[in-house]
Parts: C-alpha cells; sequence; structure tokens
C-alpha cells in the first residue's frame, strides 16, 4: 500500500474493538511512518458510523486492505 490508496478494512481489522467505528465505511492513506512502529499507516476515513463525519486513525498493516466496491 502507498499514499493515496483507497482502503476499508480487513476481517481482521473489523474483529478489532477500537476499529468498530469504521466497519463498512472506506478511507485513503495519508502517511506512512517508520516500519518499526506499531501503527505505521495514517489514513483519512470517511465516515464514522451513521453520522457521515469523517476522521484520522492509525492502523497496523494487517487491518487495511484496498477499496473494493460492490459488484452488482
Amino acid at each position: 500500500m502507498k499514499v493515496g490508496d483507497l482502503v476499508q478494512l480487513s476481517s481482521y481489522g473489523e474483529a478489532r474493538q477500537h476499529n468498530s467505528c469504521c466497519v463498512g465505511s472506506w478511507g485513503f492513506i495519508v502517511e506512512i511512518r517508520e516500519h518499526y512502529s506499531k501503527y505505521p499507516i495514517k489514513a483519512h476515513w470517511h465516515r464514522w458510523n451513521d453520522k457521515g463525519e469523517g476522521g484520522m486513525m492509525s492502523f497496523h498493516p494487517r487491518e487495511l486492505k484496498r477499496f473494493k466496491p460492490d459488484k452488482k
């Protein structure tokens, strides 16, 4: 992953309690810090639950995957 990629939570990320506000939405990577950081990926999230507000959160790489739109 690199800066600017659209991402969503992986199944591991959805299982984490502190990510519950991000389930079902998407974000984009703003910054990737040093590899030795516990949560090196900083992402701006599109919305939190049903409030429609965005916000910044930090993630471990295994908590995220590239965004895949629904195929209908």
